[in-house]
């Protein structure tokens, strides 16, 4: 072989020593340091991935913890596998939005609460409650203005706003559905936000309050609490005396008793505050109103007249601004000074009330009230009322009386008598009750009863109501059962049967056919059968005189005492039977051969 040759081949096996030698150290020594540095990035990348995730759980575990902080209350749980729950907090949030809705002014509201929904890993518990009023649409603006500013983790879910007028201010009518979330691991509580309440009396246009405590509530001023529907702002702290700003937020200024309960209104400082000219404008964009044309604006109050009063009934009405421009806001009504103790006047609403004192004399009070606008000249309205104080109107009182006997078929009067202490006689009005016997009358005047009870009436006892009414505002009446004893007339059946002598003594006797009773009658016996009261003054032949009253009588052998005849008294001397003196035997005359005739006495 040839040198060159030789070279040409030990040239190739080197070629061939040095490829699969790199083969061999690639696959040894290169391949696991690139497998390395590969598995090197990829774990950078996890890192990288880890720390991110980290970062993100530090930043939901502090999300976390605020809306834990700004949770609704929920209750404990029974045990670990326990379904979360949170009437509890329902029931919070509930009142809550209700007093909110009142603060912003809603009308005819009615809150009811909605389902429960708990999460499906039992993190939360969904509250839902559904609001239904009637409001303006500045009120509505307020509301929704104080519900996202609240410090509650809780939304409106829906809304529903429909208006059937579009002129004006019309009242809305509205539906909204609140949703809050109450956190399962947030911390229980009784209260959505801190309470206390007030230890004194708080004027309309005080300053200063004093609460009973100061537990949960910020250790520095400035923020705002709630007292009934108005807003204040803490500005100042020393103990438990506050300095506050009142009517905060569009809401006004209003007295308060002791006790009053005091709630902050703790705000999410996430959800910025509105400034003045953001809420004008926000109002000035009412959709429910369509632009009114170009309108003279002439301010008036409605007329009041004169209101009358009853002492012991406090008296409230409403006073009424007309014809001012309701794009500058609602008037601002105020009793001018001084006004009488007991009275006040909402500065918002214009209902004025007046309770007077015991010590209050009766007779007509004036009193002024000033009506502030801007679209009024000189920004102020004012007009005076009068107030007419009486006493209160006492009911009437019948006097109580028994009533004469009622005899079947006779003609019966009965007058009714009552007092009152400020009516007369003349100003009293009576009237039978219901169901009264048929027949009978009363005179509404007078009050007198007649009737004439017919055949038909049975006898016994019989009840009337009757009723007498006073002429006064309000008028007041008086009832009261009249017992009336209603009787056969015993006068029809009563009959003058006999006169006779007796060892000189001249007798009549008188015989009731319907009691089969006898009664012997002398000159100056006295008797009463029905309503005939006599007196026997004569006693002749075939009749007996009697007086009943100043009238005087003649009865008739045969006769009942009904058909006796009535004449003047004449002077008449007695006369006695011819056989009078016969002192053992009894001579009578009947009129009737079936009644008996004679006595033995």
């Amino acid at each position: 072989m040839q040198r060159r040759q030789q070279y040409l081949l030990f040239g190739l096996i080197a070629v061939v020593v040095l490829w699969q030698g790199a083969r061999i150290l690639d696959s040894t020594f290169l391949q696991p340091l690139r497998d390395k540095r590969t598995e090197l990035v990829e774990l950078e990348k996890t890192v990288g991935l880890k720390k991110k995730d980290l970062i993100e759980l530090a930043r939901q575990k502090k999300s976390l913890d605020k809306w834990k902080s700004r949770s609704l209350p929920p209750d404990p749980l029974k045990n670990a596998k326990a379904r979360p729950d949170a009437l509890n907090a329902q029931r919070l949030y509930q009142d809550w939005l209700h007093d909110l809705a009142q603060l912003s002014g809603f009308e005819d509201l009615e809150i009811r609460p909605e389902r429960l929904m708990v999460s499906r890993d039992n993190v939360f518990v969904s509250v839902n409650v559904k609001i239904e009023a009637h409001a303006h649409y500045e009120q509505i603006c307020h509301f929704l203005n104080r519900f996202y500013r609240a410090d509650i983790l809780h939304r409106v879910t829906a809304m529903r706003v429909q208006s059937r007028e579009s002129d004006g201010d019309p009242l809305l009518q509205i539906t909204i559905d609140a949703e809050g979330l109450a956190i399962v691991a947030a911390p229980q509580n009784r209260r959505l936000f801190p309470q206390t309440t007030l230890e004194e009396d708080l004027a309309e246009d005080a300053t200063e309050l004093i609460v009973e405590s100061t537990d949960g509530f910020p250790e520095k001023p400035d923020f705002l609490i709630r007292i009934k529907n108005e807003l204040l702002r803490v500005t100042a702290m020393s103990g438990t005396t506050w300095t506050v700003e009142r009517a905060q937020d569009f809401t006004t200024a209003s007295a308060c008793p002791v006790g009053a309960s005091i709630e902050q209104m703790r705000l999410n400082d996430e959800v910025p505050a509105r400034s003045a000219q953001e809420i004008k404008q926000l109002l000035a964009s009412n959709v429910f109103v369509k632009p009114a044309p170009p309108v003279q604006y002439k301010p008036r109050i409605a007329p009041l007249g004169e209101k009358t009063l009853t002492r012991g009934k406090p008296i409230e009405f409403s006073i009424v601004a007309l014809g001012y421009d309701p794009a500058k806001g609602r008037p601002e009504y105020s009793l001018v000074a001084p006004a009488l103790e007991g009275s006040k006047l909402d500065k918002s609403s214009g209902k004025f009330s007046w309770s007077p004192s015991k010590e209050q004399k009766a007779g007509k009070y004036t009193f002024k009230i000033d009506v502030k606008h801007p679209s009024a000249t000189g920004g102020r309205l004012s007009e005076s009322v009068t107030v007419v104080l009486r006493e209160p109107n006492t009911p009437p009182k019948i006097a109580t009386k028994p009533a004469p006997d009622v005899f079947i078929g006779r003609p019966w009067k009965f007058a009714l008598e009552a007092t009152d202490a400020e009516s007369t006689k003349t100003k009293l009005t009576w009237k039978l009750g219901e169901n009264p016997p048929p027949g009978m009358t009363i005179d509404g005047r007078t009050g007198e009863i007649n009737w004439t009870p017919d055949e038909s009436t049975e006898a016994g006892e019989k009840t009337v109501q009757v009723t007498v009414t006073d002429d006064g505002s309000p008028a007041q009446s008086a009832s009261q059962p009249l017992n009336l004893n209603v009787q056969d007339d015993a006068a029809m059946f009563t009959y003058l049967t006999t006169i006779f002598s007796v060892d000189g003594k001249v007798l009549a006797k008188l015989y009731d056919r319907s009691q089969d009773k006898s009664t012997d009658l002398r000159v100056g016996t006295r008797f009463a059968v029905a309503d005939i009261h006599g007196t026997v003054s004569q006693i002749d032949k075939k009749q007996i005189v009697f007086t009943d009253g100043e009238d005087v009588h003649r009865l008739q052998i045969g006769q009942s005492l009904r058909e006796s005849s009535t004449d003047k008294p004449k002077p008449v001397v007695s006369e006695t039977p011819a056989d009078a003196t016969q002192p053992a035997n009894v001579t009578a005359v009947a009129q009737k051969p079936d009644l008996k005739v004679g006595s033995d006495e």
